[in-house]
């Protein structure tokens, strides 16, 4: 089941442990359902982890119910579009609200093979 696969790598990449839920699977069956495809919602997942998982501030929100709610989640693909445009100023502005010198983002071959 695709859900569940996408469910597993949220917890593999963040180090949780969100069970097969009712209220998880139903939020990505949802996206689905929407015609998001599992590749966008496993890229959305992978930008998030990159932001927030070592924000004290964020990270708490790495779990299904604020990254696969539906009026969020338009942004986040939006955000993804402007990153493969352009992942030098997204770079630059990862570094400045993370308040760090370099960032994930500083290798545009990075993530060129991350986001295509």
């Amino acid at each position: 089941m695709i859900e569940t696969e996408i469910l597993n790598f949220l917890n593999e990449v963040t180090g949780s442990k969100f069970r097969e839920i009712k209220s998880n699977i139903s939020k990505i069956s949802a996206l689905l359902k929407q015609d998001f495809t599992k590749e966008q919602i496993i890229e959305v997942i992978q930008l998030k982890v990159i932001q927030w998982k070592n924000n004290p501030k964020m990270a708490m929100y790495l779990r299904p119910s604020t990254l696969f709610l539906e009026s969020n989640f338009e942004n986040y693909i939006n955000e993804i579009e402007r990153i493969k445009q352009n992942p030098k100023m997204y770079g630059d502005y990862f570094k400045q609200i993370n308040n760090v010198k370099t960032s994930a983002a500083d290798d545009a071959d990075d993530l060129k093979a991350m986001f295509g």
